[in-house]
């Protein structure tokens, strides 16, 4: 084609037909214009298809993320449940009339004494969601649902900052108080001696040491109260977030 229109070119520049000659020149440019479009278009098209692959690969992993950290929750508000179980118990065996002070002691320890005594945490599962972040392909993900994804990270982020905050408040009380009034095991630890055994049975010991530990359990059941509706909170994220996502793989 290019061929044909520089034989008509010079043609017209040996016949002196410049008026001729410049509209076919104006033609030659016009089909550079236009193939120089078609390139780009095509070239916009694989962009498009690759990002719009890389999107869904995205969505997949995001899915099998949010799946983890559901499961993550359930399983961290299952030891929630199980302390509030055991809270409730105790409140109920402190209802009784002349408790000791010493046994409702040994109740508040029984609170603390499981697989949890070493202090609830909240594992997270968020690769995908940093990986988005840090590489920038986060702007792949549409706004509406990029928007629920950040807002997302930012309340679990809060939600981990606070249990690590008031779990090292915690943990570094109840270790000041056994250092000095000894753990819920205290009799058995002690044995025989005699003169331990008389030091902790006095009153005013064993009322100072059940006010420490009151103070510890408040701080332990506001802790979980808090993060167990958070963590709520988060779940119906997940399904607000999944249920979106679902949808995008549909198109």
């Amino acid at each position: 084609m290019i061929n044909f229109f520089n034989k008509i070119r010079l043609g017209s520049l040996t016949e002196n037909r410049f008026g001729k000659y410049l509209l076919y020149a104006i033609g030659e440019i016009v089909l550079v214009v236009i193939g120089i479009l078609i390139a780009l278009k095509i070239n916009n098209w694989n962009t498009d298809r690759k990002n719009d692959a890389l999107k869904r690969s995205y969505y997949v992993q995001i899915l099998q993320d949010l799946e983890k950290e559901k499961t993550l929750m359930t399983e961290a508000n299952k030891h929630i449940d199980s302390f509030f179980i055991r809270l409730q118990s105790y409140k109920l065996s402190f209802k009784k009339p002349n408790i000791s002070i010493w046994g409702a002691t040994v109740g508040i320890g029984k609170v603390f004494s499981t697989e949890e005594s070493q202090g609830w945490n909240l594992e997270t599962n968020t690769n995908t969601i940093h990986t988005l972040i840090n590489t920038g392909d986060i702007k792949l993900i549409p706004t509406k649902i990029r928007n629920k994804i950040l807002d997302f990270r930012h309340k679990q982020s809060g939600l981990l900052d606070y249990v690590k905050s008031q779990n090292l408040i915690i943990s570094n009380a109840s270790i000041a108080t056994e250092k000095i009034y000894g753990g819920a095991n205290l009799p058995t630890r002690i044995g025989n001696q005699t003169k331990l055994i008389e030091y902790f049975n006095d009153k005013k010991i064993t009322l100072q040491s059940l006010l420490h530990l009151e103070a510890l359990l408040y701080e332990e059941e506001l802790l979980l109260k808090n993060a167990y509706a958070r963590s709520n909170n988060l779940m119906q994220d997940i399904e607000e977030i999944t249920k979106i996502i679902n949808e995008e793989l549909k198109k």
